[in-house]
């Protein structure tokens, strides 16, 4: 069925604050994920209620968290978020971010002890809304080949431009482990190429995916880009590296805090002309019929305010056995 944005956002912000978050705090957990639901990244939108609901039920999650900045230098913070649900942590840190570089020309935010931080481009988005040129860089428990030692360690890109920003948000990973786990809650098949099982041999069982290792893309490139995530969100952000994060289906008390690493640029702060060069890329990209990255999540998101977000029958009863119910009606 269709359910208007502004019903999903009442409901699941409703339902977190049940859980004991404060209102903005629930409304901001809700925002991040209702956008990776409605620009189609579906694997960090609705279907991840449950693992939040019971984190946060486990004490995995601290939904009254005691957030604290810490300002090392002028262009540098880490913000300690003392368990707080990741998106709320992460749009904390986007405030902070965006006076820091606004303040400085480029400034620098590692977040430390918060849970998952969902889609990157919710952070890089909101920068770029701001005209401001962003980077997101976060480690995730173990996934990739091989081993798997090292996360699906997503980066993000958020580029001030015209009509939207530019944003790039992809793991290094051929596919994210969310679509696996989303595959395997639904007994379908993975597509070739996307795993190995912990054999080693190539699956598209989506079970023995989940208990086998991911494939990075290009190989030994997705491999070295793993490695530079780890550094820059793991071992420098969030004090943290990947192996030591527990994996998402463990016990809900044992939710991951892996390290989160934004940073912000002021294109003012770099001279004039970024405005101009940022289109003449844009009209390049258009004239060689390339897709600008960021349109298609744009598309999305319009198509789904306008007319609704589908929500199927089986996510629905997903969502019902957590007490959110959902009132169909179109458009919003």
């Amino acid at each position: 069925m269709k359910v208007p944005y502004s019903e999903l956002l009442r409901v699941v912000s409703s339902h977190f604050q049940s859980l004991g978050l404060a209102p903005g705090h629930a409304e901001e957990f809700a925002e991040v994920i209702l956008e990776a639901e409605i620009e189609g990244n579906l694997g960090h939108g609705l279907t991840r209620m449950a693992q939040y609901t019971a984190q946060l039920q486990a004490g995995g999650l601290n939904p009254k968290p005691q957030m604290r900045l810490e300002r090392s230098r002028p262009s540098v913070a880490v913000l300690h978020a003392d368990g707080a649900p990741g998106p709320v942590a992460g749009l904390f840190a986007v405030r902070v971010l965006a006076q820091m570089a606004r303040e400085q020309g480029s400034a620098t935010l590692a977040v430390r002890g918060a849970g998952h931080s969902g889609v990157l481009s919710a952070y890089v988005g909101r920068l770029a809304q701001q005209g401001l040129v962003a980077l997101a860089f976060a480690n995730t428990p173990p996934a990739i080949a091989p081993g798997p030692v090292l996360g699906t360690n997503p980066i993000a890109l958020g580029a001030s431009a015209q009509p939207q920003p530019i944003v790039v948000d992809t793991s290094i990973s051929v596919v994210a482990r969310g679509k696996i786990i989303a595959a395997a809650k639904k007994g379908e098949p993975i597509p070739e190429g996307w795993a190995i099982d912990k054999e080693g041999r190539p699956t598209t069982d989506a079970r023995a995916a989940l208990e086998g290792s991911l494939i990075p893309i290009g190989e030994g490139k997705g491999f070295a880009l793993a490695v530079l995530v780890e550094i820059l969100a793991g071992a420098l952000a969030g004090e943290v590296l990947s192996p030591e994060l527990p994996l998402p289906w463990m016990p809900p008390e044992q939710a991951a805090r892996p390290g989160l690493l934004l940073l912000a640029l002021e294109p003012a702060a770099f001279g004039t002309g970024y405005a101009g060069r940022v289109a003449q890329l844009i009209q390049a990209l258009e004239a060689a019929g390339s897709r600008i990255p960021g349109s298609r999540r744009a598309a999305l998101r319009e198509k789904a305010m306008t007319e609704g977000v589908e929500v199927n029958e089986t996510l629905e009863a997903e969502l019902g056995k957590l007490g959110l119910r959902l009132q169909g009606g179109g458009n919003p």
